[in-house]
């Protein structure tokens, strides 16, 4: 789905969930909060209305709802008379029967001592001889329980009543409704008189009520406008931010990751995560970034692989142009001297038989010397794996130093067996460089013992340790331990350089009175 279509129906979602919620604020929670503020303006109405009469004993300066309905009575604390006042009038009921003279005045009592909850519970009998005493009475003769004497308020030529108007309505059937209105400048009130005839009788219904006022409904209103205001702003809000959210945050997450995988000197395409799964343009342009993302991966692993031949390539050259300038210059110089000093009989050089083999010894040194920084050239793509048993590589090397290590008593002993698949010329390589350096550093009648294994190949020579300054670096190309300078420090780089190169681990340690080099066979 795309971004304008997603857009469209955000807007369409919002807009409904907006009229829900006023259509629903309308129907459920406006009518209780109407009744709710009814309820509570009538009952602040009635405190203020008996408020207000407790001041003045009077309705005249009071507002009141309901006038024709609304009345207060009053007890007097002595006397046999009630009275009973409206806005349009006042009642005054003198007590003549005793009984009801003394159930008045314990009435008062009642109330004098707050009393309220026994008051209330005795009205039920009150009301039954309320009925006993009044049954069959004459209210208007002389001897009657009470006397009602009536006083209608109002001024002469004031003017109550304004705004007044009548209307006619006929319903159905033979009833015919009659509608007044008036209004006392505070409230408006409506009398419905319905008339009817019948077959015998004329039959007429009077329902006074107060009528509804749009200014009624306004507090309400304006009392929940924070709220409704509050509410859709929340929706707005909310929605807006998760509507946003899911478009803006995948496109800062590009631009964060892009501006990582720039700034990064190395990078895999697997640490960061794009949002492929959307189907709009943001995961068009997430899937687009993570299929570049790891073109770009693949080629920075192979220029880094190249990189990291044409370093070793460079390393090599720089080894072979050392080494033919360096390590070549003394034993060629050596022979030179001795050849020369044979061809002109110098001196002692004129015994040739006694210095021959001195030269050939020096031209020896030297065609190992190139041996092994030709053999440095050899191409991987010629490695050839075949099953190797290691022992028989190593006691086949050890016999070809039987002599040296005679000469210098050292003691060699090989244990354990192992096979594992290599190429063999590459592994007889390693183990002579790492045997000819055990035997050229182990000091005269000290030992070196060989321990085989499928995993591992270990060889320590004893009475000889290195340098811990110099231990980090043996493995570099012309670092040597020999202190007379006539080690070349090829040995361990070479044996170093086909480790990498056949994916085993070469590792050189000083241990108690020895030194431990350790070929690790595991890919």
């Amino acid at each position: 789905m795309g971004l304008r279509r997603k857009t469209f129906l955000y807007s369409v979602a919002l807009a409904v969930i907006m009229i829900a919620f006023v259509i629903g604020y309308f129907v459920l929670m406006l009518p209780s909060l109407y009744v709710d503020y009814v309820m509570n303006s009538n009952l602040e109405s009635a405190a203020e209305i008996q408020q207000g009469y407790m001041e003045e004993r009077s309705y005249d300066h009071l507002t009141v709802k309901n006038p024709s309905a609304t009345y207060t009575m009053e007890i007097p604390n002595t006397g046999d008379e009630v009275y009973i006042t409206g806005k349009f009038f006042k009642l005054t009921i003198t007590v003549q029967d005793e009984e009801l003279r003394n159930l008045l005045d314990r009435a008062r009592m009642m109330m004098e001592e707050g009393n309220l909850e026994q008051l209330e519970s005795m009205s039920g009998q009150w009301q039954t001889k309320f009925k006993d005493i009044f049954a069959g009475q004459n209210l208007i003769s002389e001897d009657a329980p009470v006397k009602v004497h009536l006083e209608q308020k109002g001024q002469s030529g004031e003017q109550v009543y304004q705004g007044e108007y009548a209307k006619m309505h006929t319903m159905s059937g033979d009833t015919i409704v009659y509608e007044a209105g008036v209004s006392d400048g505070n409230y408006s009130y409506t009398t419905y008189i319905a008339m009817g005839r019948t077959q015998d009788a004329f039959i007429i219904t009077v329902l006074p009520t107060m009528t509804p006022q749009m200014g009624e409904i306004t507090p309400i209103v304006m009392g929940s406008l924070p709220m409704i205001v509050a509410v859709i702003f929340l929706v707005v809000l909310i929605s807006s931010g998760f509507f946003s959210g899911k478009i803006v945050n995948p496109i800062i997450s590009l631009a964060n990751q892009a501006e990582s995988a720039g700034m990064a000197e190395r990078f895999e395409p697997d640490e960061f995560t794009f949002p492929s799964d959307s189907k709009d343009e943001v995961g068009m342009l997430g899937r687009n970034l993570h299929e570049l993302y790891g073109k770009l991966h693949d080629n920075y692993e192979e220029l880094e692989h190249k990189n990291c031949l044409l370093e070793e390539e460079n390393e090599r050259q720089e080894v072979f142009l050392r080494a033919s300038s360096h390590q070549l210059k003394t034993p060629i110089a050596a022979a030179l001297l001795l050849v020369e000093g044979m061809m002109n009989e110098v001196g002692k050089y004129k015994d040739t038989k006694a210095y021959l083999p001195e030269v050939k010894k020096q031209l020896l040194s030297m065609r190992k010397i190139v041996e092994d920084i030709l053999y440095l050239n050899y191409h991987v793509e010629n490695l050839q794996e075949e099953d190797v048993a290691v022992e028989a590589i190593v006691r086949e090397l050890t016999g070809n130093y039987t002599v040296q290590a005679e000469n210098k008593g050292l003691q060699i002993t090989v244990a354990g067996s192992g096979v594992i698949s290599t190429d063999r010329e590459i592994l007889r390589k390693i183990v002579d460089n790492l045997f000819s350096n055990a035997v050229g550093y182990t000091p005269e009648h000290q030992r070196i013992t060989v321990e085989v294994s499928p995993v591992a190949l270990c060889i320590t020579n004893y009475g000889v340790t290195i340098d811990e300054k110099l231990l980090p670096n043996v493995l570099n190309p012309f670092v040597s331990s020999d202190g007379s300078g006539k080690g070349k420090g090829l040995g361990l780089y070479v044996a170093s350089y086909y480790s990498k190169l056949m994916g085993y681990g070469l590792k050189v340690d000083n241990i108690e009175n020895g030194v431990q080099v350790k070929l690790s066979f595991g890919k």
